[in-house]
């Protein structure tokens, strides 16, 4: 009886081994993170965990808790900022505020915004005192002016803390991209190509870490989100839009 037992034990423990551990997690790679950044597809999802797993020699899993953990970090910042407002943010085109001309070409601005109801923020950059250049997903990079943007309480206008030569050349590389396409990709925009598609956030760092040699993202983890850029040491808020 004790021999049928212990045979027992170990037929159940190499079927325990030989489970297929890896293939469970493969099925559901990119599954938390699209959960927290709801725009993405899941297979748009499992791209980024893999491409960063490759890029940092991290295992999948590890990639993506590094991931969610800090889009995790900036939705819970974001949703008590908002708390502590007295209006809802929208979608990042929405609000009943207009911005105003800005001092300096270069200048950039921060608006609360939400998408799907994950609060995330919007970023600008001026490539003139009176025109703005910003990614947003309906059109891409666009260049309109700066009474075309409607933007939420709270929004803050900013002077870089560079010359103005670096902040004109930040501006003109701006314009340049005007025309590409919208990427929904916040969790990794920071380790991705800075040309091609690109958010809002991800244009703005890109033209200030090119151009000026600064990286205006306040806390350097694998995505710049715009709230970086709004909190980073390079940017002074100047006005704020009540």
């Amino acid at each position: 009886m004790i021999k049928k037992v212990i045979s027992l034990v170990v037929l159940a423990t190499i079927f325990t081994v030989c489970l297929p551990i890896q293939e469970t997690n493969a099925n559901t790679t990119g599954a938390n993170l699209k959960a927290l950044e709801t725009t993405l597809t899941l297979d748009e999802a499992k791209i980024i965990v893999a491409n960063y797993a490759t890029n940092t020699s991290l295992s999948v899993d590890e990639a993506e808790k590094q991931l969610t953990a800090e889009l995790e970090s900036k939705i819970k910042e974001d949703r008590s900022e908002q708390m502590n407002q007295t209006h809802t943010t929208r979608g990042a085109s929405s609000g009943k505020y207009k911005l105003s001309k800005s001092k300096y070409v270069g200048d950039v601005f921060y608006t609360p915004s939400s998408t799907l109801g994950i609060p995330h923020g919007h970023n600008g950059i001026y490539v003139k005192k009176d025109r703005i250049v910003e990614s947003i997903p309906k059109t891409g990079v666009r260049n309109i002016a700066y009474n075309g943007r409607n933007v939420e309480k709270n929004t803050v206008m900013q002077d870089v803390k560079v010359s103005q030569k670096k902040c004109t050349a930040a501006a003109n590389w701006a314009n340049s991209q005007v025309g590409e396409k919208y990427s929904k990709n916040f969790a990794t925009n920071r380790k991705t190509g800075k040309y091609g598609a690109k958010n809002c956030s991800k244009l703005v760092w890109s033209a200030y870490i090119l151009k000026a040699d600064i990286d205006i993202d306040k806390d350097k983890g694998a995505g710049v989100y715009p709230k970086d850029i709004r909190d980073s040491n390079y940017t002074h808020t100047y006005k704020t839009i009540k």
